[in-house]
């Protein structure tokens, strides 16, 4: 897993460099990016306990949801941009093998989909219920 954030974190920052030209803050976009995917990701797995456990009383965590996913994406920041964190992991994906990186590609766009359609799901399982 922690393989798969750190590609997907070095596929976001070189996203930030040649698609979007930015070249002064690519980390913030790439930290940003691989933590609400965290939080997405921890938002859907706890919905769908709480709808699949309690169909009929499901209260929907979107209030908590921001605060938490603010609070996250802060806390992230300030801790890969302390001591300049984020280079350890840029320098690490460079040293894989092109076999692993094959892998791993193939790994971080399934997740991606998985948690693109997972929350486009739960929106449906829960405006059905409702």
């Amino acid at each position: 897993m922690k393989d798969l954030y750190s590609y997907i974190f070095t596929k976001a920052y070189f996203l930030c460099i040649n698609i979007f030209k930015e070249k002064e803050f690519p980390q913030y976009f790439a930290i940003i990016t691989v933590t609400l995917i965290g939080v997405t990701n921890l938002y859907i797995i706890l919905s769908l306990i709480d709808f699949i456990m309690l169909p009929d009383m499901f209260i929907p965590y979107d209030e908590y949801f921001k605060y938490f996913s603010l609070a996250s994406v802060l806390t992230s920041l300030a801790y890969f941009n302390y001591k300049e964190r984020y280079k350890t992991i840029l320098s690490y994906n460079s040293g894989l093998s092109s076999v692993k990186v094959k892998r791993l590609k193939a790994i971080s766009i399934i997740y991606v989909l998985f948690i693109f359609i997972g929350f486009f799901t739960l929106g449906a399982l829960l405006r059905s219920a409702i």
